[in-house]
């Protein structure tokens, strides 16, 4: 029995281990959105984005979103904050021994955009074009507003 808790304790905690102290990294691991802890978003900006994800996700667009507010959300880095391209580059990093499709990232200057082994030329262009509403719920639908214009399909 003893055996047994430890060999939990030991699986348990590897990977808070890996994802190095941001919170985001922890996560995603186990959920595809990461919401603020340091600003409040309301339950209909949470929901809005939760189901846009879902959405996605249930058609075969793969995707993870955080949503960063303050460099408090951002843990043991918080000198990527306001950094957004950069941070999705770190975070996608971090959880890349699980998950290797698309994240987004929102900050109250911009998004970021990672996938690991694409080009994200075309991402980077259209997240250029969406506007990033301020506060928790403007950042949580400023973040449904990114997915909707990145998962229109191609023109040809």
């Amino acid at each position: 029995m003893v055996l047994a808790l430890a060999a939990a304790v030991v699986a348990f905690g590897v990977a808070p281990a890996r994802a190095d102290g941001d919170p985001a990294s922890d996560i995603l691991l186990i959920d595809n959105v990461f919401l603020t802890y340091s600003v409040d978003v309301s339950t209909a900006a949470k929901t809005a984005l939760q189901q846009e994800v879902a959405k996605l996700n249930h058609s075969g667009f793969r995707v993870k979103v955080a949503v960063i507010a303050d460099p408090a959300d951002l843990g043991a880095v918080p000198s990527l904050f306001g950094k957004p391209q950069l941070y999705a580059k770190f975070l996608g990093t971090e959880i890349s021994f699980q998950y290797t499709n698309r994240l987004l990232v929102v900050m109250p200057n911009g998004f970021g955009f990672w996938r690991r082994g694409k080009s994200i030329v075309r991402e980077k262009k259209i997240l250029a074009a969406v506007k990033v509403k301020q506060g928790g719920d403007g950042l949580a639908y400023s973040a449904v507003n990114a997915l909707k214009a990145l998962s229109k399909p191609r023109k040809r």
